[in-house]
């Protein structure tokens, strides 16, 4: 009887264990880069926003990833209106274009993001909707 409630208690506690684990990637997901992001992927990340330097949380879905030359980057600069006087303003290599939970597109520049998780359910939360009250 006592190896039946020793078996007992130590699978409870590693079923404990693993849930917890499960519970914790699921929120904070796994370490990644918007650099190599993958098409469709969901990803939670920080965004410095050039303006004012501030950090700002996306959770968003990759519609598809743009690697930017140095003469694309010139041209971008030469024709582009988008914050053309601001010389504080510099765009970079990585380009991702992605869906926000409440449906707007948006492009991000790879490199200025920060603390960027992939969440294992991301993909399941962003279809639900949930991501939408979350962030």
């Amino acid at each position: 009887m006592n190896d039946f409630i020793a078996a007992a208690l130590v699978s409870t506690i590693c079923l404990v264990g693993l849930v917890c684990f499960v519970l914790f990637h699921i929120y904070r997901g796994l370490n990644d880069s918007l650099i190599t992001a993958r098409i469709g992927g969901v990803y939670n990340f920080e965004y410095e926003q050039p303006v004012t330097g501030d950090p700002e949380r996306f959770m968003a879905k990759v519609l598809s990833v743009h690697r930017l030359s140095n003469d694309s980057i010139a041209r971008l600069n030469a024709t582009s209106r988008y914050r053309r006087h601001d010389g504080q303003f510099v765009r970079t290599h990585h380009l991702v274009t992605a869906q926000t939970p409440d449906g707007k597109i948006r492009n991000f520049y790879a490199e200025r993001t920060r603390n960027v998780r992939r969440p294992l359910l991301g993909s399941t939360l962003f279809k639900s909707g949930l991501a939408a009250m979350m962030f």
